[in-house]
């Protein structure tokens, strides 16, 4: 019988305290995969509490995973080896998705996959297996061996959820690097999520729990999480617990990130899947969505000083969140959200600046017709980082920005531009930029002085080649001409290959 969500659970969410010293910072990762160990980090050398777990990866290991590769293994194994055993083996298995040799490591997966094959008999031992994909999970190099481990791990969810959960909360109460891994594989599917959720919950509303598990449950970023899935919960009642506490506002990086990716799962579309087996898909995300909207103004706050990983899910979040949101509630959110979004069209990472350039036109859209005013401010501070942006190395971006700099072309209607656009002539763009609006020269000379100093030669070429349209030395304002030395001086700190630059810029400013 499905299980149903846990009733009352505010009491938990008012009883526990606050949230926990930060945890130590992670390296980025992409948003959708459980990744390798980075350089810097450590693994654990020995487990003292479990020597069982630290199974020698020799030539006896080799010989006992090659016994198993032949058709009747299952009926072997079940005849002849007790649980434990069988234990013992999948642990060697886990252990062998490491390895350097191909040959080990496809012996390990085959082992698994016999074990999902036949969980009852495999299976029988949740808290050992969990510890061991634990010390394991980060010594993973090959995509082939962490999709089985994957596949393993949502499987014991599936199965065992209850002693899932506890096992990974007893094994690493502070969510080390490892830990982290597994919860978002965990959480990274709607049926996962959902039996995660509901047995955290189990242990906030548990008083004796909450104290051995304290570390990772009172994190405040829990609460918000796991309440969101709780049908008791009504979306005012949960609006009111959160604005009360905005457990958002000061969390460790672990735990938002962690936090983050239980929102994109909860976010998606209808489509793509839904929550809780005992509810209509498209029910279920209606309610959650309302629910997910109150939590919107922390995350967009979290775009500003977090790590890429960080920023790459709280940016998907929030498109998921505006693709479901109504025009009316969507361009509530648009003037705060474009705001934001602008200082990320120049990050060092190339898919923050892709993903935050495509979401600002999709933002400007939702736009109702009585704000287009004060959007139009924000639209027209943008044009000029995007049309240096369609000189980015990397295509995508690239591309992004011509897609954006054409719709901004159209919601401010200026004909010329979006035609200019649409056919990609950055050599006339500039000018017209210059030609449309005089007053704004100043602000575009400031917008276009720190590409001078870009990491990327094509960016600076297309400052460069800016700044030379206009008659700066000449310029009757103080500020203009000041802007205009400013930007030989920036020129001239380059080093010798920019100086055909640096001549050709100064021709034109004289």
């Amino acid at each position: 019988m499905a299980e149903r969500p846990p009733s009352h659970p505010r009491v938990a969410w008012e009883e526990v305290g606050a949230p926990q010293e930060s945890i130590s910072l992670l390296e980025p990762y992409e948003v959708s995969t459980v990744q390798p160990l980075q350089n810097g980090d450590t693994l654990p050398e020995e487990t003292p509490e479990h020597p069982e777990l630290q199974l020698g990866w020799d030539s006896e290991s080799t010989w006992l995973l090659s016994s198993c590769d032949s058709s009747d293994t299952t009926t072997v194994f079940g005849e002849y080896l007790q649980p434990s055993q069988m234990t013992d083996v999948l642990l060697v298995a886990i252990q062998a998705l490491t390895a350097d040799d191909i040959y080990d490591r496809q012996m390990g997966s085959n082992v698994l996959d016999m074990a999902m094959r036949d969980p009852p008999s495999w299976l029988t031992d949740v808290p050992k297996i969990m510890r061991s994909i634990h010390i394991n999970v980060e010594r993973i190099r090959t995509e082939p061996a962490r999709h089985s481990l994957v596949a393993l791990l949502l499987l014991l969810t599936k199965r065992c959820p209850r002693e899932a959960v506890r096992s990974l909360l007893k094994i690493s109460p502070t969510c080390d690097s490892a830990a982290l891994a597994m919860w978002e594989v965990m959480i990274s599917v709607p049926w996962a999520l959902w039996r995660v959720l509901m047995e955290l919950l189990s242990v906030l509303q548990d008083q004796r729990l909450r104290q051995v598990f304290s570390c990772v449950v009172e994190d405040a970023c829990i609460y918000p999480l796991a309440l969101l899935v709780c049908t008791d919960v009504e979306t005012e009642e949960f609006a009111a617990l959160y604005k009360a506490q905005r457990f958002l506002r000061h969390p460790s990086l672990v735990m938002l990130s962690l936090v983050l990716r239980g929102l994109i799962t909860l976010s998606k579309t209808p489509e793509t899947g839904g929550l809780s087996p005992l509810h209509n898909k498209e029910t279920v995300c209606f309610i959650q969505a309302r629910k997910m909207a109150v939590l919107l103004p922390d995350i967009m706050e979290t775009l500003q000083d977090a790590n890429t990983d960080v920023k790459m899910k709280a940016l998907v979040f929030l498109r998921n969140m505006m693709a479901h949101m109504k025009r009316e509630e969507a361009s509530l959110i648009a003037l705060q959200l474009a705001e934001k979004l602008l200082p990320l069209f120049d990050d060092e990472s190339s898919q923050v600046r892709e993903v935050s350039i495509s979401l600002f036109k999709d933002v400007m859209k939702t736009v109702l017709e009585r704000s287009k005013k004060k959007m139009k401010k924000t639209v027209q501070r943008v044009l000029l980082p995007l049309f240096i942006r369609m000189n980015d190395q990397i295509k995508s971006v690239a591309k992004a920005s011509g897609d954006t700099l054409l719709a901004c072309a159209e919601f401010l209607r200026w004909r010329k531009l979006s035609s200019l656009a649409k056919t990609s002539q950055t050599d006339l763009i500039g000018e017209c930029l210059v030609l449309r609006d005089r007053s704004r020269v100043e602000e575009y000379v400031c917008q276009s002085l720190p590409y001078l100093k870009d990491a990327q030669a094509s960016l600076r070429e297309a400052a460069i080649r800016f700044i030379a349209i206009l008659p700066l030395g000449k310029d009757p304002e103080f500020s203009i001409s000041f802007l205009a030395a400013q930007a030989i001086y920036v020129l001239t700190s380059q080093d010798r290959k920019s100086r055909w630059s640096l001549r050709w810029l100064c021709c034109w400013l004289g």
